[in-house]
């Protein structure tokens, strides 16, 4: 199995946003998901992609799948090999012990070029944000 990540953040308006899509044969599964989060960050917002998604698989049962990722620091904090700052510490915890759980492969492809899974679920990271952004918009008008 190979899963496609990718995760978005606003400073202005503190949404983080995140998609992940499944790819199997010819069997592609697309999930994304937004929320609030005061603090947090671009790189918070790339290591909950992979979370939710390795929360996925444990769920299922679904072990060794390739984690395919544009954010080259992914690896190193999922594997403990980086230090991360105080504001990211719970979120590489949680990356941590799913990595070790569930033993996905890491492989890093260029952000924006021309892979279809890639760019798909930058696409479904920013439209989730877009809806709860417009959501939020609405309720406070």
């Amino acid at each position: 199995m190979t899963i496609y990540t990718d995760g978005s953040y606003s400073n202005q308006t503190n949404v983080l946003a995140y998609a992940f899509c499944l790819v199997e044969n010819d069997t592609v599964q697309h999930f994304s998901d937004a929320f609030i989060l005061k603090n947090g960050s671009s790189t918070i917002a790339e290591i909950i992609a992979v979370t939710k998604s390795l929360e996925y698989c444990l769920k299922n049962g679904i072990q060794n799948p390739v984690v395919v990722h544009d954010y080259n620091e992914l690896p190193f904090f999922a594997f403990g090999y980086r230090k991360c700052p105080p504001s990211m510490y719970k979120f590489v915890k949680t990356l941590q012990k799913l990595t070790q759980e569930v033993k996905p492969r890491f492989r890093k492809v260029e952000a924006h070029k021309d892979d279809l899974y890639n760019n798909s679920v930058d696409k479904l990271a920013r439209e989730a944000m877009q809806k709860l952004v417009s959501e939020k918009t609405k309720k406070n008008s």
